[in-house]
């Protein structure tokens, strides 16, 4: 594939911008004479604006205005109804910088949380005899908390090494913190999932996870949350053996205590794995991106 020099490419966005700017006269002349003094007045403001100082982006705001403002002439409503104000206020409205939000806050930081849950919560109640502890779960969730805000802040500027180091050493803290929690934290706030109840309570939060995480990978093919699936429905499946008539007696035998010990390194495991190649997956198209600019 040949790669445009750059007067190439100089030429090119000029004559798109004619394009567009070609399309707005056209679309403008579909207007009434009312609704054209008022189009005309509103691009005079909105070249005012900071924003629109760059003739071709103010021409492609006025490509994605004009269609609309065609539709609400055809409904019998003015320039003026359509965009609820005078030229003036309008352009400053538009002309005001969109707010951009912190680029740590992303549907991203609902996997640490799923992954407490499913690592941390769920195993302790996989036997329906042994209650969740409200408050060592809350205590062990502040922790998490803590350690999640200092985990961005310290790699929000590292290195990817730096980042890899530092994660590692907030989760070993954070792990040597929790268990320290599980052996003082008095037994408050006691919760059972019976057999009934509990399985209902157990798959449905499953399935709510597995229905988000197939809506967010069909929008993003990087998502995270294919990671937690692996341990959520291991775990659940565990507990709705503790649950079944049939296989309720097995689970708090030796060999139940083996099976859950086995089915939790397995859900772990399999959280690192599929996490893995989803970061593999990240990079390749970081690095291809990159190369395409």
């Amino acid at each position: 594939m040949m790669k445009l020099t750059r007067k190439e490419k100089g030429a090119m966005s000029v004559t798109e911008h004619l394009t567009v700017t070609a399309q707005n006269a056209a679309l403008r002349q579909q207007l009434s004479p009312q609704n054209q003094a008022y189009w005309d007045a509103l691009v005079v403001a909105l070249r005012q604006q900071p924003k629109f100082k760059d003739e071709a982006t103010l021409q492609q705001h006025l490509r994605e205005l004009l269609p609309s403002l065609i539709v609400a002439q055809s409904a019998q409503q003015t320039a003026a109804q359509f965009y609820g104000g005078d030229p003036e206020t309008v352009a400053a409205k538009m002309g005001q910088p969109a707010r951009t939000k912190p680029q740590w806050l992303t549907w991203d930081l609902l996997v640490p949380v799923l992954i407490f849950i499913s690592s941390g919560i769920l195993p302790a109640i996989i036997l329906p005899a042994i209650p969740l502890q409200g408050l060592l779960v809350a205590v062990q969730f502040g922790l998490f908390v803590i350690a999640m805000v200092v985990g961005l802040g310290v790699t929000r500027q590292a290195t990817l090494r730096r980042r890899v180091l530092s994660w590692l050493a907030i989760v070993v803290v954070l792990l040597v913190a929790m268990g320290i929690a599980a052996k003082t934290v008095p037994a408050r706030g006691l919760v059972y999932f019976p057999r009934g109840g509990g399985s209902l309570v157990l798959v449905g939060f499953a399935l709510v996870v597995t229905g988000f995480t197939w809506w967010h990978h069909r929008r993003h093919v990087t998502s995270w949350f294919p990671a937690v699936l692996g341990s959520l429905w291991i775990t659940t499946l565990l507990a709705l053996l503790a649950r079944f008539t049939g296989t309720a007696g097995l689970m708090v035998t030796t060999t139940g205590n083996l099976l859950i010990g086995v089915g939790t390194i397995l859900g772990d495991v399999s959280i690192l794995i599929i996490g893995w190649h989803i970061w593999q997956l990240r990079q390749t198209l970081a690095q291809k991106a990159t190369d395409e600019h």
